[in-house]
Formats: C-alpha cells, structure tokens, sequence
C-alpha cells in the first residue's frame, strides 16, 4: 500500500505555482488523487490543497519532505505536508437549532 498525503500551502499569487508543485510530485514518484487551489484578488494570496499518493518505493518520507521544504524556501511558499492516514478528534457544537448543523 502507498502512503497518502495532503500538501498545504500559501503565498503570494504567481505565475507557475501549480505547475511547480505537480512537477514536483511528479519528479518524486507521486500521483495527484485530487487538487484544489483559490487565488485571492485582495490579498494577492494563493492557496492550494493537494491529496496525493507516494507510488515511488525509492523515495522516502524523509526525502519527500527535505525536498518539499527546499521547493517552498525557493518559491517563498509556507507549505505542509501532512499524513493523509492521520484522522484527528473533532468536536462539533452547534446550537439546538437544526438549520445551524445542516448549513455546516
């Protein structure tokens, strides 16, 4: 089974961010299970958010990283990796309304 992971980041909008990031993956043995990316004219921030799938046996979880770390240093990025396997605890409280928890 390959390991699965989200990819975050953020930075100032720019052309080739997407380009850049799905290289990347590609170059490291990684297939894109699904993207999403917003750019926001206000701020001029771009955001994305991939899912992907490390299919590459030779390259580690360790290397993955160092190298995702070197391409956010280079394109000014503050990016993440996360293991997408990991669920974490989560309350929800809304209040007795119904609409409130439908509308989440």
């Amino acid at each position: 089974m390959h390991p699965e992971y989200i990819l975050t980041l953020s930075c100032l909008d720019q052309r080739g961010i997407v380009h850049r990031v799905s290289g990347f993956l590609a170059e490291h043995g990684c297939n894109i299970i699904d993207s999403a990316q917003f750019g926001d004219p206000e701020s001029k921030l771009f955001f994305m958010r991939v899912h992907f799938k490390l299919e590459d046996a030779r390259v580690g979880d360790a290397a993955l990283r160092a190298d995702f770390a070197t391409l956010c240093d280079a394109m000014q990025m503050n990016g993440q990796l996360h293991d997408a396997g990991y669920k974490p605890r989560v309350v929800l409280m809304v209040s007795k309304i119904g609409h409130c928890l439908n509308d989440l």
